[in-house]
């Protein structure tokens, strides 16, 4: 994958073939979500099924906030780079809520990074299995 090389990006091993809705444990879940700068899905993977509920063509053209909801206001990028605070929040492993289809909100990480003009990627790691093994805190 392209990201792996950025030093914004961890690359945690990802399970996209896991069917039910529940993660095993030590599994990852991750979904890779392709946006342009202003927060808008242009393409997703076949995980955002597993971890949203969401087909990926059911998500293309929706804003990202519909799945992060702590994004609705937040610019992506500023000055062509990710936006600094967001980065670096990121980095720390700060806990950020998604939100499946049925609405059931869920822990998770973002890892994010500018590939380019209008390109950003986010991969959105679900924390579901570490919370039940008592490995990370639950969304409040």
């Amino acid at each position: 994958m392209a990201t792996a090389s950025s030093p914004q990006v961890k690359t945690p091993q990802a399970n996209t073939h896991a069917s039910s809705g529940v993660s095993n444990a030590g599994t990852i879940d991750l979904a890779v979500l392709n946006l342009d700068d202003l927060g808008v899905i242009r393409g997703c993977s076949r995980a955002c099924e597993h971890v949203f509920g969401y087909l990926p063509d059911e998500l293309t053209g929706r804003h990202v906030s519909m799945l992060l909801p702590q994004l609705p206001d937040t610019e992506l990028v500023q000055e062509g780079r990710i936006n600094s605070r967001l980065a670096h929040l990121c980095q720390c492993a700060f806990t950020f809520q998604a939100r499946r289809r049925d609405g059931r909100c869920f822990a998770s990480e973002l890892f994010i990074n500018h590939l380019g003009s209008h390109n950003v990627v986010v991969l959105v790691r679900s924390l579901e299995a570490s919370i039940a093994n008592g490995d990370a805190q639950p969304v409040r």
